[in-house]
């Protein structure tokens, strides 16, 4: 077997790697003879299938097979002995159809490589970037233990509507045009009505002075317009939801409750940390203030780490074998068209320069990844996911059980190494340029952070109209969060299900070294 390397220019270089009779004949023929030992074909005794017949049936199969096996192991071998740094993955130039599969022929098979581009990343001092340091204010540390408040309170039963934020409970039925009850007329009993939900000031008014016991009746339609909140009113879902825009329906008033927050006091601390992890509002704030201070410290590195990001792939701009990665990634997503790479291929290019880009910092730095680093970080992953549902109260056991689980996924346990390795990169960078550190607000933050071609999207949602039910859907919301903090243990399963299905949402191409 002889592998000839032709270089097209620095970035791209063509293999042809010529396979010979003697490097598979061997192989083949023994295959074949295996065949004919197992041979049950009518007319011949077992094992006396002619050769020749044999050879016909089953040669051009057992000897595409053979070099498919010989081709993979002789070029992954030889880019490790010349130490190449592939982009992608060797393509072919030839249709494999195109070539006469016969036993005894030679042949040769030419495969396009991109390669990564040979450059160095120096860093000095004359490089400055900067770090923003959010200050932590009091009134948001009000606002997050309102928040726990609210996120710990319940509903309590009351006499009557006072603003408009109660819960009725309520026995529903539909009625005729004439005001009656129809023979199998659609009818719910216990259903859950949110008043906060109403937007028209005129149509509460009609909620005014109700009591348990009493009964309205009104066009559900029209009181609540976005189909999922007529729906969930109907125990329903909305694609089961006909046209009611004409419906009327009877609501006979079961139960009045109002939401009210907890008691910022002892068991809410105890609820929230565990017991007996603070014992003063004081300790409590204080702990309120670590995580917020925490919390910003990750947020100003995520934006200096970014920066640095943008900064480095501006000023290295590493060459890439553009031509090569648009067939390779048409070729290898066969979903993928030629409309959508366009649209597409300027981001990979861009994450592809600093993918090199780190692998380069990395390799001088000779930077390695430890097992108990993966873990140790999916540890710290796992934890910010669980905290997002009011979820704390792990010991070191539990959080390290959900890592271990995590990591099961060979794609998880990836992610966790690769950033990893970007950390220590990013370390290496923030202690080798010059960092300017600036104390800012946190409006002024999110204000820098949410550019204006993602401010629209990310604080407001497309429309107004969307905004609107993101409210309404968080209204709905507080009762099953209610729920949720008396079984903790259903919270922890739905935090860990979301861990497992958040995925990297960039699109990373993998160095072959």
């Amino acid at each position: 077997m002889n592998i000839n390397k032709e270089q097209i220019d620095d970035l791209n270089i063509v293999l042809s790697v010529q396979i010979g009779k003697d490097d598979y004949g061997d192989k083949v023929n023994e295959v074949l003879r295996d065949f004919r030992r197992k041979a049950n074909m009518p007319g011949f005794r077992p094992g006396k299938v002619p050769e020749g017949l044999i050879r016909k049936m089953y040669g051009k199969a057992v000897l595409i097979d053979e070099i498919n096996k010989l081709l993979p192991e002789a070029i992954n071998n030889y880019i490790k002995e010349q130490e190449f740094k592939l982009l992608g993955d060797p393509l072919p130039k030839a249709n494999s159809d195109d070539l006469d599969w016969e036993i005894g022929n030679d042949f040769t098979f030419d495969f396009e490589m991109g390669l990564a581009p040979d450059i160095e990343v120096n860093l000095s001092k004359n490089d400055h970037l900067t770090k923003y340091q959010i200050v932590v204010e009091q009134d948001l540390i009000t606002k997050n233990i309102e928040n726990y408040a609210s996120r710990f309170g319940q509903f309590v039963d009351v006499d009557a509507i006072v603003d408009f934020t109660e819960k009725l409970t309520v026995d529903i039925v539909q009625l005729s045009q004439d005001g009656q009850p129809m023979p199998d007329s659609l009818s719910v009993e216990e259903s859950a009505i949110l008043l906060s939900l109403i937007k028209d000031e005129e149509r509460k008014k009609s909620f005014e002075n109700i009591k348990a016991g009493d009964e309205i009746i009104f066009n559900l339609w029209e009181t609540f317009p976005n189909k999922w909140e007529v729906a969930s009113i109907l125990k329903m879902k909305s694609d089961e939801l006909g046209d009611i825009s004409e419906c009327l329906f009877k609501f006979t008033v079961t139960n009045i409750q109002k939401y009210v927050n907890a008691e910022v006091n002892q068991d809410l601390f105890d609820k929230i940390l565990g017991e007996g992890k603070v014992k003063s509002f004081e300790e409590f704030e204080t702990h309120i203030r670590e995580n917020i201070e925490s919390e910003f410290m990750e947020s100003g590195m995520a934006k200096f780490n970014n920066d640095a990001r943008e900064y480095l792939i501006e000023k290295i701009n590493p060459p890439l074998p553009e031509n090569f990665l648009r067939k390779w990634l048409l070729k290898s997503n066969t979903e993928l068209d030629e409309e959508v790479l366009e649209k597409e291929f300027p981001m990979f290019l861009k994450n592809t320069k600093w993918e090199v880009m780190v692998n380069i910092i990395a390799k001088q730095h000779e930077l390695k990844v430890e097992e108990w680093e993966i873990v140790n970080n999916a540890k710290i992953y796992t934890q910010r996911h669980l905290a997002r549902y009011g979820a704390y109260n792990f010991t070191d056991e539990d959080m390290t059980n959900y890592a271990m689980n995590y990591l099961k996924e060979e794609k998880n346990a990836q992610e966790m190494a690769s950033q990893v390795i970007g950390n220590k990169v990013f370390k290496i960078i923030f202690d080798a340029v010059e960092v300017n550190v600036q104390e800012i607000s946190i409006d002024d933050f999110n204000k820098m952070v949410y550019s204006s071609e993602n401010e629209e999207a990310v604080e407001t949602g497309e429309t107004g109209e969307a905004v609107e039910t993101g409210e309404a859907e968080e209204a709905v919301e507080v009762e099953e969060k209610i729920e949720e903090t008396e079984k903790i243990v259903e919270e922890t399963e739905e935090a860990e299900e979301a861990v497992a299905e958040e995925v990297n949402e960039e699109t990373n191409v993998k160095l072959i070294i």
